[in-house]
């Protein structure tokens, strides 16, 4: 009777707040999809990857192509050497460019514009003998132009712009695959707080279990003592014994009380879900896996990505700090009249045409900042390959160590589901011994506690080989998928 009112007061506990709780069965693969579907960790973890494609697109940015238009009108009453007197320009002036860098180390730029010019003014000199367009009161200047400029040295031909795509592409693929590794982890520390509240349940119901025992046991006593055929001090150890497992059951409940709700949280339920655990009748052998090469996993394919985004990047430093010599090309015409359309036929016509073609040298000097950014990006590099022999050397350890946990847990399982029977049958012949006089009770509340602690441990190698499996399997990424 007072194990189920212990059972009832549990109950009320876990769903005092709400008549209707949700109630679900929770296996490893439910609460894994789960962890994938709800969790805020592992949508913190997505929203914080999700950040880091910016990157790349600030690289691809300085590809795009460009244009601008500008449109004005202008006020010149200005004299210089060429114009002096007494008048008034007005001119209506618009410009369009468009423009694109290409990672062949290639600038064009193409450009058209127009202004249309009107003076006034009666007191005019124009210095110098050409005087027509000066002495036009209105006329029409048309052009256009395309440049090329070709990187031959520094960034020759477009290494380094090709270097530094790479090397961001490289980038964003390791985090990628980090990315991965977290969300695997975060399933993982779902799986521990899984077995973790089973075996506090499991626990709490073999608290349950001890002192049901301790109470036949204390009302067998009682009626012997009733008939004086116990010894001294035997009723009140006993009575001492069922007061402990009264108190382990109300640390068992809040144990188990506290750990569910984490997992609730964690999995983002409403807060009053009930969950049941769908463990398997069966425990599962360890499975026979060959030894997986560190290459083979995300964590050390991701630092060969990393290496790989340093090594471009010094080439972009490296090349990028040469002296730069570019071939550059120009070509455009241009058109004046009177007449807009005129200027826009001459412009068209190709009459007077511009045409050159130069190369430009530059370099900058003075400094080391050059010189030390090269031996900074040559440290990165070093130090990001001396990571990954660590990286490799510890995954075989660790794929070593993962596979010796859990042969250890299975043979611990084992010996403790052995325990467990041979306590069950020793605490059976005690039981009958002390009944028939020949054992002293202190012999029978030994077995008593020997068996509960040996429930206890039970339940604590179940959950503790499941999780070494779990561990194993994340080890060798073999937890979940790929999040693509």
């Amino acid at each position: 009777m007072v194990k189920k009112i212990s059972r009832l007061v549990l109950s009320l506990i876990v769903v005092s707040t709400s008549v209707h709780a949700e109630k679900i069965t929770l296996s490893q693969a439910k609460m894994a999809e789960l962890v994938i579907q709800k969790s805020l960790s592992l949508k913190e973890t997505d929203l914080r990857y999700e950040q880091y494609r910016y990157a790349p697109f600030l690289v691809y940015g300085n590809y795009e192509w460009k244009w601008s238009i500008e449109s004005g009108y202008q006020v010149d009453k200005s004299e210089s050497l060429s114009l002096i007197g007494d008048y008034r320009f007005e001119r209506y002036k618009t410009v369009a460019s468009i423009s694109k860098s290409l990672i062949t180390g290639t600038s064009l730029v193409f450009d058209v514009a127009r202004t249309s010019q009107k003076r006034d003014g009666d007191s005019f000199a124009a210095v110098g003998s050409t005087q027509t367009a000066a002495s036009m009161s209105q006329i029409t200047f048309d052009s256009w132009g395309v440049s090329i400029e070709q990187a031959l040295w520094g960034n020759s031909f477009g290494v380094a712009d090709r270097a530094r795509i790479r090397a961001a592409e490289s980038l964003y693929k390791s985090q990628n695959l980090i990315r991965s590794d977290e969300i695997q982890n975060l399933v993982l520390q779902g799986l521990r707080l899984y077995w973790d509240v089973y075996v506090a349940q499991e626990n709490f119901n073999e608290s349950l279990s001890a002192r049901d025992r301790y109470q036949k046991l204390v009302g067998s006593i009682q009626r012997k003592s009733s008939l004086g055929y116990t010894l001294p001090g035997e009723l009140n150890q006993v009575n001492a014994e069922f007061e402990a497992r009264q108190s382990n059951i109300k640390t068992g409940s809040q144990d188990y009380l506290r750990r569910l709700e984490s997992l609730v949280t964690f999995l983002n339920l409403p807060p009053n879900t009930e969950i049941q655990f769908d463990i398997p009748k069966n425990i599962p052998p360890i499975p026979k896996l060959t030894p997986k090469g560190a290459k083979d996993v995300r964590s050390i394919q991701s630092q060969d990505l990393r290496i790989a985004s340093v090594e471009d990047e010094l080439k972009y430093v490296d090349s990028n700090n040469s002296p730069k010599l570019n071939l550059i090309a120009k070509l455009g015409a241009t058109g004046v009249d009177e007449s807009s359309s005129e200027s826009m036929s001459e412009l068209t016509r190709g009459s007077h045409p511009n045409a050159y073609v130069g190369l430009r040298l530059s370099h900058a000097f003075g400094s080391d900042v050059r010189k030390e950014e090269i031996l900074n990006k040559k440290a990165t590099l070093e130090l990001e390959r001396v990571k990954q022999q660590r990286y490799i050397l510890e995954f075989d350890d660790r794929q070593r160590q993962a596979q010796r946990k859990v042969e250890v847990a299975f043979q611990v399982l084992d010996s403790v589901a052995k325990q467990k029977v041979f306590r069950e049958k020793a605490l059976n012949e005690l039981n009958r011994s002390y009944t028939q006089g020949r054992t002293d009770i202190r012999n029978l509340i030994d077995a008593m506690n020997a068996l509960n602690t040996t429930e206890v441990a039970h339940s604590r190698a179940i959950g503790d080989y499941f999780i070494a499996l779990n561990e194993w399997a994340a080890l060798r990424d073999e937890l979940i998928k790929d999040k693509e």
